[in-house]
C-alpha cells in the first residue's frame, strides 16, 4: 500500500470515528485533506454545509466522496443532506470535486460568486463548476452573489440561504462578508482579472465560537476588504482559514490586527513531497513570511510538531511548529470542535512527516 493510500485510509476511519449525533451545543469544522486544494465541513446538530469542494487531483475528489460517505454513515439522520455548498472562487482546486458531490449527495443549493473567466471552455475551475450545476441531482437554488449585495449591508449578507442551518440550542450564523466585484475598487488590472480576489468572504459564529474563511484573497483585495469593514469588528474571530493556501500574499498584518487575537490558523495545501506542476511543493506553500506573521498573531500552542515551510518555490525547510498553527499539507484532516461557550478542541490524523 502506498504512502498516500495509507493517508487516505487513515482519513476515512477518521471521518468515521468524528462522525457523531452532536450535542446542540457543539459544531465541528473538518478542514478536509484534499491535497493542494480547499474542502471543508461545517458540522451542525441538525444540518451541514460545506466551503469549496476542491482537490489536487482526481485521487483527492475520490478521498472527498469517501470522506463525506463515511461522515453521513456515522451521521445517519442527516439523510446524506448538505444545505449548502459555498464556492469561494471557481478556480479548478476550489471546485475539482463539486460535480462528484453533487452527484453523490442532495446539495440544496449552491452559493458562489458569478466570477467567470473569459472563456470558460479552456477554463478548468469554470468547467468543474459548470459541470456542478449541470450533474445529475443538481441543486434547485443556484445563488450568485455580487459585491454589490453585501454592500447594503453593515455586516455582512444572511438571510435563509446563506444561512440555512436553523438548529435548537445554538443556531449558526452565517455571513458572506464579500464577493465578485463588478466594477473595479481601485486595484491594478492584474489584480482586478484574477479570480482569487473575488473570493467570497464568510464569517461563521457559534455562540461565543467564530471562524473567518476569505478563500483566496491576496493583498489589494485583503485591503479593501478591511476598509470595507473599518467601523466594524465583523473580521475580529477566534479561529482563521488562512488566505490562499499560506502563500506570501494571502496573510497581512493588517488583516491579523483587525482579527485581533486569533486563538487557531488553519492552512489548506498539500504535502512537500508531492512532485508535479499544480503542488504545494511547485507554489511554495505555506510560505515562510505568511508563517512568520502568524507566529506573531496565534495565541495558542499546539503539540509540537515538525513541519515543512517554503522560503521560495521548490524550497523548504524544517522546522518545530508549537503555535495553533495547523495545516493539511502537515497534519493530514483536521477537526476543530468548537463549543457555544467558546472553547476549541483540535483533532488531527498526525500523519507521518515527509521527508522534503
Amino acid at each position: 500500500m502506498t504512502r498516500r493510500a495509507r493517508a487516505v485510509l487513515a482519513g476515512l476511519v477518521f471521518a468515521a470515528a468524528g462522525a457523531a449525533a452532536q450535542d446542540p451545543n457543539t459544531m465541528r469544522a473538518h478542514f478536509i485533506n484534499v491535497g493542494q486544494g480547499d474542502a471543508t465541513l461545517l458540522e451542525f446538530s441538525c444540518g451541514v454545509v460545506m466551503i469549496d469542494a476542491g482537490g489536487q487531483g482526481s485521487r483527492d475528489t475520490s478521498a472527498l466522496v469517501a470522506y463525506l460517505q463515511n461522515f453521513f454513515a456515522g451521521r445517519p439522520e442527516l439523510h446524506d443532506t448538505i444545505r449548502a455548498v459555498f464556492i469561494t472562487h471557481n478556480h479548478v482546486d476550489h471546485t475539482r470535486g463539486l460535480r462528484a458531490v453533487i452527484r453523490h449527495f442532495h446539495v440544496q443549493r449552491l452559493i458562489e460568486n458569478g466570477q467567470r473567466g473569459k472563456n470558460p471552455a479552456h477554463d478548468p475551475g469554470d468547467q468543474a463548476l459548470l459541470a456542478g450545476k449541470n450533474a445529475p441531482g443538481h441543486p434547485t437554488n443556484w445563488i450568485d452573489l455580487d459585491e454589490s449585495e453585501i454592500a447594503q449591508t453593515e455586516e455582512g449578507l444572511t438571510g435563509s440561504d446563506i444561512d440555512p442551518v436553523s438548529c435548537s440550542g445554538t443556531d449558526p450564523e452565517i455571513r458572506v462578508l464579500s464577493a465578485d466585484y463588478a466594477d473595479n475598487p481601485g486595484w491594478t488590472a492584474g489584480t482586478f482579472n484574477d479570480k482569487n480576489n473575488h473570493s467570497l468572504v464568510i464569517r461563521v459564529d457559534f455562540g461565543h465560537a467564530s471562524f473567518l474563511f476569505t478563500g483566496d484573497l491576496e493583498t489589494e483585495a485583503i485591503g479593501t476588504l478591511l476598509q470595507n469593514y473599518a467601523n466594524s469588528a465583523v473580521l475580529d474571530v477566534d479561529v482563521w482559514h488562512v488566505g490562499h493556501h499560506g502563500s506570501y500574499n494571502g496573510t497581512t498584518s493588517a488583516l491579523l490586527a483587525r482579527i485581533v487575537h486569533p486563538e487557531i490558523a488553519v492552512i489548506s495545501m498539500g504535502s512537500c513531497e508531492d512532485t508535479g506542476q499544480w503542488t504545494a511543493r511547485a507554489y511554495g506553500h505555506p510560505r515562510k513570511p505568511a508563517i512568520d506573521e502568524l507566529k506573531w498573531a496565534i495565541t495558542r500552542h499546539r503539540p509540537a510538531r515538525r513541519v515543512y515551510v517554503a522560503t521560495a518555490v521548490n524550497n523548504f525547510y524544517a522546522t518545530t511548529m508549537r503555535d495553533a498553527i495547523y495545516a493539511t499539507g502537515w497534519d493530514g484532516t483536521i477537526v476543530i470542535r468548537a463549543g457555544a461557550d467558546g472553547s476549541y478542541v483540535v483533532t488531527t490524523e498526525a500523519p507521518p512527516v515527509p521527508a522534503c
